[in-house]
């Protein structure tokens, strides 16, 4: 028992503990520091009144002299005049001070002009007295000390002095009931900090709770629910069904890469299969079917590479928004290159290329290569299909915020049906001219997902024995900084490249 609770101590809190302890900390500090200061603050006040009262005291004292006719100011009125201070005709009137200074717990001591005391209710043994007009402390008696002499106010003759003794600052605040409800509170913060820690992750409770349910078979049905508020967690929530829906995407793509590699590799890896087996048997000894076998074979192969190849570029396709997010390209330099490529290749072929934009540069948010790649499969699918007329038209248009690439064939055309059908993975038009061609039906699947994944779209118009018309729609970039950091990443390509 001792040991699985010694494990479990051993492991890492949870996220809604450490929590808890952060803010039962917080809290706990903050009724410390609370009642550190609100107790700073009440004896500090304490002690402004406590000295303001002693200066009073001492006020009070010298008033109360004043009206038996003394002072502690020397000011001769009368010079003939014989003042004095002694217990038996004064006696009477000290008994008044007792009731002044009971309140402040202040003593005070009465001496004649020789030293004798006249009046004393100061039981310290007091230390040696210098005469001040104000309270002075003193360490040996632990109080303040106020001792001056006393004058007659019309002779001005010395007739003896007093010694005032105010007890030190004791703060008379108790701290008890301060001390039992700031632990009262320290105990409630614990559940409070509890309750707070609950309710501030029970978002993130509930996203556990989702991605627990969430299984292959139902990855395109779970998904968070959005709340009604616009915070933080809201945001996480959207950028969580993002990523469940790339999964998604991802998963699906692989089975259907899968489904499509047993589908479309079963014919010629049957005729492979065929001709070696053909040949173990009898056809090594004939040259001729030796030759067609392996030549057969061959192509199957050859067949095989392109085919695996387009489906791993049609895989790709999917993410390349994530992989190549901050590439730019300009369109019409990059089209000119695709148009001057083909002439070349294809001298039989008139190319023609109408721009309104050969002055302007246009960018669009999208790898140079990708777009290359388009403009190829859209071309080269225009050479294939031609018939008679060996012309092929590309065309190029802008908007404000978007760029529009036609590539228009003589060929043989569509129909409807085969309009609806022709981005579909290994849809044929002419499953034997494709064939012979060497055409795997893939190459508009993969234009098209590249297109839609760069946020644009492609179509066809098409009439069967006329000719097609492939569009594409591009969204434009207007960040002009975006477009100046391009062009400074293509000038160090090309100073890498001639280095």
């Amino acid at each position: 028992m001792s040991l699985h609770w010694f494990k479990k101590i051993k492991e890492p809190l949870s996220l809604r503990w450490k929590w808890s302890i952060i803010l039962f900390l917080c809290f706990s500090g903050l009724t410390i520091l609370s009642a550190v200061s609100y107790t700073y603050y009440t004896i500090h006040q304490q002690q402004l009144l406590y000295q303001k009262r002693n200066e009073q005291l001492v006020q009070d004292v010298n008033s109360y002299l004043s009206s038996f006719g003394l002072t502690v100011e020397r000011e001769i009125i009368a010079a003939n005049r014989s003042d004095h201070l002694d217990r038996s005709t004064n006696a009477h009137h000290f008994d008044h001070l007792r009731t002044l200074l009971e309140p402040s717990d202040a003593r005070i001591n009465l001496y004649t002009v020789d030293g004798r005391t006249v009046y004393q209710t100061i039981s310290k043994r007091l230390p040696e007295l210098q005469e001040s007009s104000e309270l002075l402390y003193n360490e040996e008696i632990d109080g303040w000390i106020n001792h001056q002499n006393i004058y007659g106010r019309e002779s001005g003759n010395r007739v003896g002095s007093f010694t005032l003794y105010i007890p030190s600052f004791r703060s008379f605040y108790d701290l008890k009931p301060l001390l039992w409800l700031s632990l009262l509170f320290m105990l409630l913060s614990l559940p409070l900090a509890i309750l707070i820690s609950h309710v501030f992750l029970k978002p993130l409770t509930y996203l556990n709770d989702v991605l627990d349910l969430i299984e292959e078979e139902n990855l395109s049905q779970i998904r968070m629910r959005q709340p009604s508020n616009d915070d933080e967690w809201s945001d996480l929530n959207v950028h969580i069904n993002r990523l469940l829906d790339r999964i998604d995407l991802y998963v699906r793509n692989q089975k259907q890469f899968v489904e499509d590699v047993s589908h479309e590799l079963r014919t010629p890896v049957a005729i492979v299969e065929g001709h070696l087996k053909l040949l173990t048997r009898w056809g090594k000894d004939d040259p001729e079917i030796l030759e067609e076998s392996i030549d057969a074979s061959l192509q199957e192969m050859l067949r095989m590479k392109v085919l695996i190849q387009e489906m791993l570029d049609l895989s790709r396709a999917d993410h390349v928004d994530v992989d190549y997010k901050d590439e730019v390209t300009e369109i019409y330099t990059t089209t000119a290159q695709v148009f001057s490529n083909f002439k070349m290749l294809h001298p039989e072929f008139e190319f023609y290329f109408d721009s309104e934009n050969a002055n302007h540069e246009l960018f669009v948010r999208m790898f140079r290569n990708h777009y290359e790649q388009i403009l190829i499969i859209l071309m080269d699918n225009a050479v294939k299909y031609s018939l008679d007329r060996k012309e092929v038209h590309i065309a190029l248009s802008s908007s404000f915020t978007h760029v529009e690439i036609a590539i228009q064939d003589f060929g043989e055309g569509m129909t409807e049906e085969d309009k609806e059908r022709v981005f579909s993975r290994f849809y044929r038009v002419d499953k034997a001219r494709s064939r012979e061609k060497g055409g795997t039906g893939l190459g508009l699947s993969i234009a098209k997902q590249l297109v839609e994944t760069y946020k644009g779209h492609i179509r066809v118009e098409s009439s069967l024995g006329h000719g097609s018309i492939f569009y594409i729609e591009l969204p434009l970039i207007t960040d002009e900084e975006q477009i100046k950091q391009s062009k400074e990443k293509v000038l160090q390509q090309h100073d890498q490249l001639y280095e």
